[in-house]
């Protein structure tokens, strides 16, 4: 190896590892806008068609910061009514007494719950004070990887072609397995897009439905709750309807349980089953096992986003493996 070969090589390292000290701090941001960007990429091609695509490129991104800043709003007003509603249940002096004449009668003791809740109340408010520096700069944090995300989205969307043409471009193999490695790559995506997060949001608003029908309290964020839950394939919803079950029968209402048990085990696993089937390419489909991996690993490594990024991280490493397999004769594949 010559002297300029060296030379080329070491300045693509450091070329890269510059590259990954700027971009490590708001990688879960990208990841998640090329997610949405491959997401709403269809979208695009039919609307561009018809406006322009800097136009469709701009309404998309400002669709998708209208839908982030709404839920947000939306989340933090149902939290801050909850913890409303609770300090004040606990600040009643009836719940207290009472709390604390169901205790004298069964116990025969007494407790201070007011200067415990008081107490408990003061810690909170010091707790908060002291980390708000910690506030402000994981909102800070928040706030540029946020306009990361409209940005890059934007011109994702605009010049998608051009960034798939470069990486074809840059990819050291022949055009041929470039072609059969987006391709499959395209298909397993979608395959996991439709058969894992798409189904566990169906799946968890189906098993919603009994909340609601049975007056399960805040039906509305245990609904949410189970779609997220429903991503992970060995949990799913059955913990959130195994405690409404709880509930319904610990206050009496043997029946409603009843409907939660039956809804949960036909309508709930039928949907699973039936949209699986119907949605997903069985040869792009990846097994329930490979999916857990990829969602303890993602979120151990980048948190929340890991639930959607992890499985797709590992789906193309596997469809990488076995597209270069093939290519290069170390993989075999079975003849049907």
């Amino acid at each position: 190896m010559d002297a300029r070969t060296v030379f080329a090589w070491a300045l693509v390292a450091v070329s890269v590892a510059i590259l990954w000290v700027l971009v490590q701090p708001f990688l879960s941001w990208l990841l998640v806008t090329g997610l949405l960007a491959f997401v709403l990429t269809p979208v695009h091609r039919r609307l561009e068609d018809r406006v322009g695509t800097r136009i469709s490129a701009g309404v998309l991104a400002l669709l998708v910061v209208v839908v982030i800043i709404g839920s947000l709003i939306l989340s933090v007003t149902v939290i801050l009514e909850q913890a409303s509603t609770l300090l004040e249940n606990v600040s009643r002096s009836q719940v207290l007494g009472q709390v604390n004449q169901v205790l004298e009668q069964r116990f025969g003791m007494t407790v201070p719950i007011r200067p415990l809740a008081q107490r408990a109340t003061d810690r909170i408010t010091a707790y908060a004070s002291g980390s708000v520096s910690s506030v402000v700069s994981v909102g800070f944090h928040s706030f540029l990887g946020f306009l990361l995300l409209v940005f890059v989205l934007y011109y994702l969307l605009k010049d998608g072609d051009r960034a798939v043409e470069w990486v074809r471009r840059i990819t050291p193999l022949p055009p041929g397995v470039n072609d059969e490695l987006i391709a499959a790559t395209n298909r397993m995506t979608w395959a996991i897009l439709k058969g894992h997060v798409l189904v566990a949001f169906i799946q968890g608003a189906v098993a919603g439905v009994a909340l609601f029908v049975t007056g399960v309290p805040e039906a509305a964020i245990l609904t949410v709750a189970m779609m997220v839950l429903a991503l992970v394939p060995i949990v799913g919803v059955a913990p959130i309807l195994g405690g409404a079950v709880l509930y319904l029968l610990f206050n009496g209402r043997a029946l409603s349980a009843a409907f939660v048990v039956i809804w949960g085990l036909t309508s709930v696993a039928v949907t699973d089953d039936y949209l699986r089937a119907v949605l997903i390419d069985r040869g792009s489909e990846l097994h329930s096992a490979v999916i857990f991996v990829g969602i303890l690993g993602g979120t151990y490594l980048l948190g929340p986003v890991g639930l959607f990024i992890g499985p797709l991280l590992i789906g193309f490493a596997l469809t990488a493996i076995e597209v270069l397999g093939d290519y290069y004769g170390v993989i075999h594949r079975p003849v049907r």
